[in-house]
């Protein structure tokens, strides 16, 4: 800003009125000079008194300029410090980028999300590390009566559930996942390292991905969430029956699947899940103490494997702030039966489930090996979440194509018709605490529960606790007759079970889950020749989870 110079009309008055004065003085005449000196002497006085005055309103508006000229200074010293420290800004950014760059080409390390990750590539490669531990505990409290009938008692114990070790190596966008389980169900299996999945997935934009390798196609609003996620500790019966005749864990698959706000859709290609191929071997050995009957794992080269397509249309029409409307269709379709015999001729499947609470491995309900040519799966589902209350059910059919064989019996022939086997549930939760279990688009299905406030005993935070109740029943007896053979009627006395259960289970905060089962169980189920024993139990159980989840 340039200084511009300012003349004050005070100032070129007081000019005006001093040399007027001289003027009138000098013109005067002598006699006039002498008459008038009093008033010549009082005039000076005035102009005299006019000048001061101008002199200090001069004065005050050169201080005025001095002052503007300063601050006109000082507003180009603070742009050119502004414009110096954003240049410096930028260069520390420039090196920090940098120094990351170079940082992530020769390995970083970080806690993210509580998983240890590894950073490389300059960036775009990551390997992460998690855990999931799940360590259960578990007691039977059965009807003598029916211990008695059924030949069945259930054995009190732990069990290591799940122990999975993700190891997740992302490059760009592509993901490639190992998965190992040292749990199961129950744990402890001939071969402990038992894989859970290995696959590889390209995820090219948001919401859209392609996988292909061992993995859990998505089938059922029971399989949206994840494990650590579960209201009870196991899911109900009928939808492991469903998941294990073409999806389910570490199964063969290839496909994809995308998610936008409102929708979900998948679509995989299945064939065996992982160890599919082994068959069981029974064979005998005569100890010290009697007979001991062991299994030994085989492997059949020449079996044909199942090929089978699954998919899943799901998602919430409906939604606010508060509440979430979900519904949806799952199913499957198994093409090509597991042929496991070395002949390639047996083509069979059974269906069956174990107790509820995974420490004793009976199984309570069981088709038996059933001649099949084909199954195919379907299950509505439906749910609403309204604040912190969620309820959701599922209903599954499962058909059986059979084989017709002729054989020597009554009338002739033995009769084999397609069959069908049905389940459902209903399950609600209530947050105590208040907390939410919102909406997983990419899953097609209700999240789990995130905890907004740690337990803290120095601050009296409790966390979330969540309470809830289910009913459910799983029916695997199909033209079952009793005092009636099987091959008479053409049916299958699988059994049935309904369950009534309780859930009570506390998240001192996001990696940590304590989680307590009562259940009431009923199993109806007929045996011998003409089906004239009822084996079934009823018992109650008691189950607690201890989860550590990274």
């Amino acid at each position: 800003m340039s200084k511009q110079t300012r003349t004050s009309p005070y100032g070129r008055t007081g000019v005006f009125l001093f040399t007027a004065a001289c003027g009138l003085m000098a013109g005067l005449p002598a006699h006039a000079a002498d008459s008038s000196a009093q008033e010549v002497q009082r005039l000076r006085a005035q102009l005299e008194a006019q000048m001061k005055v101008s002199q200090a309103i001069q004065a005050r508006l050169d201080a005025l300029e001095a002052r503007e000229a300063a601050d006109a200074k000082a507003q180009v010293e603070t742009k050119a410090q502004a414009e110096h420290v954003a240049a410096q800004a930028a260069t520390q950014a420039q090196t920090i980028a940098k120094l990351e760059a170079g940082s992530g080409a020769n390995g970083s390390f970080t806690m993210a999300g509580g998983r240890p990750t590894f950073t490389a590539f300059g960036g775009k490669g990551t390997l992460q590390i998690g855990l999931q531990a799940q360590f259960d505990a578990a007691a039977y409290f059965e009807d003598n009566a029916s211990v008695k009938r059924s030949g069945i008692d259930l054995g009190d114990g732990v069990n290591a559930r799940r122990i999975r070790i993700p190891f997740v190596f992302r490059y760009g966008d592509v993901t490639a996942t190992v998965t190992p389980d040292f749990g199961g169900s129950p744990d402890g299996r001939q071969n402990s390292q038992y894989l859970y999945e290995a696959n590889l997935a390209y995820m090219p934009f948001k919401g859209f991905t392609a996988a292909l390798g061992y993995l859990q196609p998505n089938i059922s609003l029971q399989d949206a969430p994840s494990s650590n996620d579960f209201m009870f500790m196991e899911r109900p019966a009928i939808m492991d029956v469903e998941r294990n005749i073409a999806a389910g864990d570490a199964r063969a698959a290839v496909g994809a699947r995308y998610y936008q706000d409102r929708f979900f859709v998948s679509g995989f290609l299945t064939g065996q899940a992982y160890g599919g191929q082994s068959t069981t071997t029974a064979t005998s050995t005569t100890g010290g103490t009697g007979t001991v009957t062991t299994s030994i794992s085989t492997t059949q080269p020449s079996n044909g494997q199942q090929t089978a397509a699954v998919a899943r249309l799901a998602g919430r029409p409906v939604y606010g702030e508060d509440y979430d409307v979900h519904v949806g269709i799952s199913g499957s379709k198994v093409f090509s039966m597991n042929q496991n015999d070395s002949n390639r001729l047996a083509q069979n499947i059974a269906l069956s489930v174990q107790p509820e609470l995974r420490v004793d491995a009976n199984k309570l309900i069981n088709t038996g090996s059933m001649p099949a040519t084909g199954v195919y799966t379907w299950n509505p589902e439906l749910g609403l979440r309204y604040q912190n209350f969620l309820v959701q059910g599922e209903y599954v059919e499962i058909g059986v194509n059979r084989q017709h064989q002729a054989s020597a019996g009554l009338g002739g022939s033995t009769l084999t018709p397609d069959l069908t086997f049905s389940g459902a549930y209903v399950d609600a939760s209530w947050i105590i605490t208040g907390e939410t279990r919102g909406y997983q688009t990419a899953r097609g299905g209700f999240r789990g529960l995130k905890v907004a406030h740690p337990f803290d005993p120095g601050t009296g935070e409790l966390g979330p606790v969540q309470a809830g109740g289910a009913l459910q029943r799983l029916q695997l007896d199909r033209q079952r007759q009793r005092f009636l053979a099987q091959s008479v009627t053409g049916g299958v006395a699988g059994g049935r079970q309904d369950v009534i259960g309780l859930g009570l289970n506390w998240y001192p905060n996001d990696h940590l889950k304590f989680m307590a089962d009562y259940q009431i169980v009923d199993v109806d189920k007929l045996s011998g020749a003409t089906l004239q024993n009822q084996t079934g139990l009823r018992y109650q159980a008691i189950g607690f989870r201890a989860q550590v989840a990274y």
